[in-house]
């Protein structure tokens, strides 16, 4: 007691003894000092002075005993007792001077804690902090805290004090495998140095950090000499455990806080990044490269490729370390990968998990694509174990999965729209090459070499029915026959179509494809039916027995539906050929023979009108019936005209002999020598000279037809004018008749149109004059039009582009 006391106690000690004049001292047991009494200051013995230690409350806390020589008097009993009573309270004074010191040293190392929780939630950091207060605060020579490992079989060190060049960890040994288990450990004397303790180490005492029901980290005191540290010393290192492992459990609160945080902000780097590319490899290798950069892993993206895994993208943290297989068996993993969460590499057999994480810790993601399994992307630890929590580690690459699912999708749907818009490309080219052709021959052959090239091969060949056999109308490459052996097309027996016309009913017939060839069906509808012939197939070979993928086989069902089609157009060409041989014959024989007609009716029409008019000069006897017939002869000399220039405008051979001419001098000299004397007709011509490019002889024939229906369909004056408008000049020929029907109008230029109330009144007409006039108007690049109204006249406007 006295060498764990204060100073000032032994001091005074040593000053009572040396009162009594004698250096024996001693401590009395329980039952001896029960037995001193009431009395301050006893002698029961002779030889014995008793003194009891009063505190300030009146309890004994100890007695005094000395071996006196002599009786001591009164004097030497009044000294000691009041030696008795200063030491009863300095003794009173130390034990509240150390309490107080205690609770002190508490709420210093309790206020350090929050201090460095204030400063700074890093885990590291607050462990690194503390070491140096807990210390000094005990007096130790060393501090250290440790944390367990991954491997359960060593202890790392996170911080000490002080800092010596110790190892970075020690091997668990039997102590610290009880502070890791929970328990408070304290080593009075340590028989020799080890490396748990460090060196020089006597005496030491190791507390366990709780957090959430788990022991992560311990501290350790050591001291250079031997000591025992009483109860208030423990349990003052247990509170402080206990407050520490409440601030690492807010530690561990604000990093995975922060954790989340980052991976948020990760995975939203990694969508914005992705949401940018537009190729599954691009896809792939953006994501690797994102997700190992933003977090400590090593990442790898596989697609299954038959019974194995082949990797498709990968990016190491460390070139130089460890790196998975490209090639991995897709066997072990099934069960992995038929599941949509995350499955940890401890769960994945043995030399499945060697071959993708080695010796470090990872995760393996299914990846689905459209509904089916298409892959999957590993994550590796890379210098920080992924020892999250599981459902927050299934969450986040559950998301992250999903999102590079989503990207993968869009990109794939891009590549085949990309490659079908190429296909479709493709085949417009072939399309407008089949177009250029009108020969069976070349354009199998053309097809031939277009459909080997489009999918890679070496020969290709086209068949058709002849009557007897198959025949071969196109070929590219060599060695054909070889791959009609080996694909077994029998090219003596007809084939028929074998699929049922259903409402699935496709536009080509199924090919058939094995090793190295593809035989496609050229089947010109889709509407054959079961037991129809195929007259035409396309073969197409390789020179390995590799099979066509599947890409290769839609786009030649494509080609081939359009080779098809190509034949089956070509057969209507041909026949189309024929007729309009045929018609072209019919019409020319038609308009020869209407102008055969036309031009020998006007022979004797000529001669009939001349005798008419000397019958009507030589004042026969009768004249009305002459006048009848004269008047009919020059209708059918008209017709006759009409059906002449009709034929020529319907021929290949109408064209014009244009000349320059001024249209109001061309009006009145028609005039003067058409209708001449013609009391009806008024002229309206300029002054200035109207230049136009025309054929006087067809053009003639306009003016005719115009002022003809004027004066037939009209008994009052009929006006003809003549003007230039801007660029064009205008001839128009007015009349008062009966006008045309507003409805009738559009039809009026057609070819034996003819108004309605035309017909009502009786009056004849072929129904070919506009039709023709318009035909030798659009010659010159004119235009007629028509402007009228039911019994108020009308008006035809014929317009020529001026002559420069």
């Amino acid at each position: 007691m006295l060498r764990d006391t204060t100073p000032e106690f032994r001091r005074t000690f040593l000053q009572t003894l040396a009162l009594v004049d004698n250096g024996a001292s001693s401590f009395l047991s329980g039952e001896q000092s029960a037995s001193i009494g009431e009395t301050a200051v006893v002698s029961p013995m002779g030889g014995l002075l008793f003194a009891r230690l009063d505190d300030l409350d009146g309890h004994t806390i100890g007695v005094v005993a000395a071996q006196c020589d002599t009786k001591p008097n009164d004097d030497v009993r009044a000294q000691l007792h009041a030696f008795c009573s200063a030491a009863a309270r300095v003794l009173a004074i130390a034990g509240a001077l150390a309490v107080a010191q205690r609770q002190s040293r508490e709420s210093r190392l309790l206020a350090m804690v929050n201090e460095r929780l204030h400063k700074s939630l890093d885990r590291r950091e607050l462990l690194t902090g503390i070491v140096d207060g807990v210390r000094n605060a005990f007096r130790a020579d060393r501090c250290v805290v440790f944390e367990r490992t991954l491997d359960g079989k060593h202890a790392a060190v996170v911080a000490e004090a002080p800092h010596e060049a110790m190892a970075d960890s020690v091997k668990i040994d039997g102590d610290l495998r009880k502070v890791f288990g929970g328990l408070t450990l304290r080593r009075d004397r340590l028989p020799a140095e080890s490396a748990t303790y460090g060196r020089g180490a006597r005496s030491a005492i190791a507390m366990p950090f709780i957090v959430d029901g788990r022991v992560e980290d311990a501290m350790l005191l050591a001291f250079h000499d031997s000591r025992r540290l009483d109860d208030s010393d423990v349990n003052a290192l247990r509170v402080l455990a206990f407050h520490v492992g409440l601030a690492l459990s807010n530690t561990r609160l604000y990093e995975r806080e922060r954790a989340r945080r980052r991976q948020a902000e990760s995975l939203e780097r990694v969508v914005r990044i992705l949401r940018d590319t537009q190729y599954v490899d691009e896809v792939l290798l953006v994501f690797v490269v994102t997700v190992s950069h933003e977090l400590p892993v090593d990442c790898a993206a596989y697609a299954i490729e038959g019974n194995a895994l082949e990797r498709r993208a990968m990016r190491l943290r460390d070139t130089h370390g460890f790196s998975p297989e490209s090639t991995v068996k897709r066997d072990p993993l099934e069960p992995f990968l038929t599941i949509d969460d995350p499955s940890a590499s401890d769960a994945i057999p043995p030399a499945a998990r060697r071959s993708l994480f080695g010796a470090a810790h990872g995760v393996v993601i299914p990846l689905r694509m459209e509904g089916r399994l298409w892959g999957m992307f590993t994550v590796r630890a890379s210098g920080e174990d992924l020892d999250w929590p599981p459902e927050e580690r299934s969450t986040f690459f559950r998301t992250l999965g999903s999102h590079l699912e989503i990207a993968l999708a869009n990109a794939h749907a891009y590549e085949r729209e990309l490659r079908r818009a190429q296909e479709r490309e493709t085949l417009a080219e072939a399309a407008r090459t089949i177009l250029s052709y009108t020969a069976m021959q070349p354009l199998a052959d053309v097809m031939c070499r277009f459909a080997a090239s489009l999918v890679h091969a070496e020969r290709a060949c086209v068949l058709r029915w002849s009557g007897e056999r198959y025949a071969q109308i196109g070929v590219y490459g060599e060695g054909i026959e070889e791959t009609i052996a080996t694909s077994g097309f029998d090219v003596e027996q007809r084939a028929e179509r074998a699929t049922s016309g259903g409402a699935d009913e496709r536009r080509v017939q199924r090919l058939i494809d094995g090793p190295g060839y593809v035989v496609i069906p050229l089947s010109r509808t889709a509407s054959e039916r079961p037991g129809d012939a195929i007259d035409a197939f396309l073969i197409v070979g390789k020179s390995s027995e590799a099979r066509f993928a599947r890409d290769d086989l839609r786009l030649m069902q494509e080609l081939g539906a359009l080779l098809a089609l190509a034949l089956h157009n070509l057969d209507l060409y041909e026949a189309m050929q024929r007729a309009n041989r045929a018609l072209q014959e019919s019409n020319e024989f038609k308009d020869d023979l209407l102008a055969m007609l036309a031009h020998d009716f006007k022979g004797p029409l000529t001669v009939i009108s001349g005798y008419c008019e000397l019958l009507l000069e030589g004042n026969g006897d009768r004249p009305t019936e002459v006048e009848t017939i004269f008047s009919q002869t020059r209708r059918l000399v008209r017709l006759s005209e009409d059906a002449l220039v009709l034929a020529q405008t319907q021929s290949e051979g109408f064209s014009l002999a244009r000349e320059v001419v001024d249209l109001g001098a061309f009006v009145a000299e028609w005039v003067e020598t058409t209708a001449r004397g013609n009391e009806r007709i008024e002229l309206d011509l300029p002054v200035k000279p109207v230049m136009v490019e025309l054929d006087s002889n067809r053009f003639r024939h306009v003016l005719d037809n115009l002022v003809a229906n004027a004066l037939k369909y009209s008994e009052a004056p009929v006006r003809i004018a003549v003007r230039a408008v801007n660029d064009h000049a205008e001839l128009e020929v007015a009349d008062l008749g009966i006008g045309i029907p507003e409805e009738e109008l559009p039809s009026l230029f057609t070819r034996f149109g003819r108004a309605t109330n035309a017909r009502r009144r009786g009056i004849a007409g072929s129904g070919v004059g506009l039709y023709i006039s318009r035909k030798i108007v659009d010659v010159h690049r004119g235009t007629v039009d028509v402007q009228s109204k039911e019994d108020a006249g009308s008006t035809f406007t014929v317009s020529l582009p001026l002559s420069p």
